[in-house]
């Protein structure tokens, strides 16, 4: 479908891709990763001309068409539902309902559909453009970090829809479960190369990982054959009787050429500094309660403890409410009504959505972590510079130069001059990589003080999350474990009632609410509800039913896996026994182990084909329980 050959890509002396390319097959869902900066949203840009390769070929098929997920706010229409449905042509009256179903998959009121694009936050519009590209459905689709623009209900939705995509699809994120959810094949951008393969990226990763090991093992081994040949050639230049042997050696050494030792990559390294704190009880928020100015009350009667240690998640639909109340925790918002009493040791640091903003463009790095706390040397905010991945000179670039990712590392610098010992973070994974977010959650999982987070990475709630505080169906309540209990014992409101009666505002948490006027489309009908405790004698049924089916096609999920993972270990051991045959010019021992890597490697593929069905079916199964357990919602 989509064929890439001999691509080269440079920026002045910065080339981003050499030689490579790649093909993707009929249907096929390409996870697309790789460090911020390294040519990740410039691959996309080639795809759909925006930018054109110094080198190679980027071949599609006659009338393919390419959609991408546009990031520019342009809207004509006089509401959402006309703006998305602007892609369907004369197909209005017969696929009206797609433009619909994406716009409330992806958190839109059925109220909200008649309103202007205008009436909503930056954030919503981007999910308008989303919307009329999957309603559009092109050959092939392109997504940049779709996910950080959700909440997670939406996110789920998403996730169900791309599954069964019809086309192609290349999709860029941070979250692996996504990753894992949606697509068959992952692709990384590796040192200026673009490496395929079908499963998870883990998978790819610890590929390339072998690769290099097995890399740096034979140039060791010929680095030091090579020291042994010098120091011979050396030993013997001046014998006129070894004139000849030293000749010859010197020859197959300039033959044989230098293995170069291959660059090394860095990752975000830091460490928070926490604080000292001597008492369990840090915080105590007691009935509190919020609503901004002329727009509805947020939180109402809400109480709960934050002790030392604590891993305290705040997850619900965006809109209702869950940056407010870390706002409110961290003293920047005043409560309504109730209290929040704080420890005398508290000493928290905040990471919000909206400070990345706050970084002054016309400053350098160096400089924003020097405003930071001006009491620290020069060489202290140059070391800290490093461990953010800026090292040496990269600390003077300017702020207005640096990527999304960038200036959230700048920012996570800043939050690491001063101790704490409550984080509360907001967010912090939005414009990160996947190896950033690995370095950050090392991080937090290292800090003994308390975290308090927002995020919709349900990979991150189920690593992370002890606790939770959820917004959902209209309130806000504890629950008092983790994110997969929540799941299989509470689960996700579908909302139904609040999208037909008038849906939350759109204007985003961090100011008054727009006023709403008469919904343009029809309501619609409320659905009786359910005794309670039918509801959850019905949910349970589902969950030990669900749990049933999966827990075999899980098992075997895992035995493939690790089937595959000692397959690869074998091949990367022939591969290395070859090396050293090769070497040694034992052609018969060459030949022998040449078949086994052979066998093994097929054996592989074979094995990635029944992992393939199998996680498929598992996706099935859940994808069939989850939408029983939201019809009872």
């Amino acid at each position: 479908m989509l064929t890439v050959s001999n691509l080269t890509k440079a920026y002045g002396e910065q080339v981003v891709f050499e030689d490579t390319g790649f093909a993707m097959s009929s249907g096929e869902r390409l996870g697309l990763v790789g460090r911020n900066g390294h040519g990740k949203t410039t691959l996309f840009r080639l795809l759909i001309g925006t930018e054109h390769p110094d080198a190679g070929t980027i071949v599609t098929p006659r009338g393919y068409r390419i959609g991408h997920l546009s990031q520019h706010l342009e809207f004509h229409e006089a509401n959402i539902l006309d703006e998305v449905c602007t892609v369907l042509g004369d197909r209005r009256d017969t696929d009206g309902w797609r433009a619909e179903a994406a716009l409330m998959g992806l958190g839109f009121g059925l109220d909200e559909l008649g309103l202007p694009a205008s009436h909503f936050s930056g954030g919503f519009q981007i999910r308008v453009n989303l919307a009329r590209v999957l309603v559009d459905q092109p050959d092939l689709l392109l997504l940049d970090e779709p996910t950080n623009y959700l909440d997670i209900t939406s996110v789920r939705w998403l996730e169900r829809f791309l599954r069964g995509w019809p086309g192609e699809l290349i999709v860029i994120t941070h979250d692996r479960r996504f990753l894992e959810k949606v697509t068959t094949h992952s692709m990384v951008v590796h040192r200026k190369q673009l490496r395929r393969m079908p499963g998870t990226v883990e998978k790819l990763v610890e590929q390339i990982a072998t690769e290099e090991a097995v890399y740096e093992n034979t140039r060791l081994n010929d680095e030091k054959k090579r020291r042994q040949e010098e120091r011979f050639i050396e030993r013997f230049r001046s014998k006129a009787s070894k004139a000849s042997v030293v000749q010859s050696r010197m020859k197959a050494l300039e033959k044989r050429g230098r293995m170069e030792a291959l660059d090394r990559e860095s990752d975000l390294a830091f460490r928070f500094r926490p604080a000292p704190f001597h008492t369990s009880g840090m915080l105590a928020v007691e009935d509190l309660s919020f609503g901004y100015p002329d727009g509805p009350r947020l939180i109402e009667g809400l109480s709960f403890d934050i002790d030392h240690g604590d891993r305290v998640a705040i997850i619900g639909p965006n809109g209702k409410g869950k940056s407010t109340l870390l706002n409110l925790l961290a003293g920047e918002l005043q409560p309504d009504g109730g209290r929040i009493k704080s420890s005398p040791t508290v000493r928290s640091a905040l990471f919000g959505q909206t400070n990345v903003d706050r970084l002054h463009r016309d400053n350098t790095i160096e400089q924003e972590l020097m405003a930071a706390d001006p009491d620290q040397t020069r060489t202290q905010v140059r070391g800290l510079a490093g461990l953010l991945m800026f090292p040496g000179d990269l600390a003077t670039k300017p702020i207005s130069v640096l990527s999304g990712g960038e200036r959230s590392r700048v920012l996570l610098g800043k939050l690491l001059v001063e101790p704490s010992n409550l984080l509360l973070l907001d967010e912090p994974t939005s414009h990160l990589d996947l190896e950033s977010v690995e370095g950050l959650l090392r991080a937090v999982d290292e800090f003994p003080g308390a975290v308090i987070l927002v995020t919709h990475d349900e990979a991150i709630l189920e690593r992370m999350a002890t606790r939770l505080v959820v917004f959902d169906g209209g309130r806000v309540f504890t629950f008092e474990s983790g994110y997969r209990d929540f799941l299989d014992r509470v689960g996700w409101c579908s909302e139904a009632d609040e999208r037909g009666g008038g849906g939350p505002t759109r204007g985003g948490e961090g100011g008054a609410p727009k006023a709403q006027p008469e919904p343009a489309a029809v309501r619609a009908p409320a659905r009786p509800r359910r005794d309670p405790k039918e509801l959850r004698r019905l949910r349970a049924e589902i969950v030990q039913a669900r749990g049933k089916l999966t827990k075999p096609l899980q098992r075997k999920v895992d035995t493939l896996e690790r089937d595959i993972e000692k397959l690869e270990a074998a091949v990367a051991q022939l591969d290395a026994d070859m090396a050293a045959a090769a070497e040694a010019g034992r052609t018969e021992e060459l030949t022998r182990l040449a078949a086994a890597a052979k066998r093994k490697r097929g054996a592989i593929d074979t094995a990635f084909d029944a992992l393939q069905t199998a996680h498929d079916e598992l996706e099935r199964v859940r994808a069939d329980y989850d939408a029983r357990l939201a019809e009872l919602s």
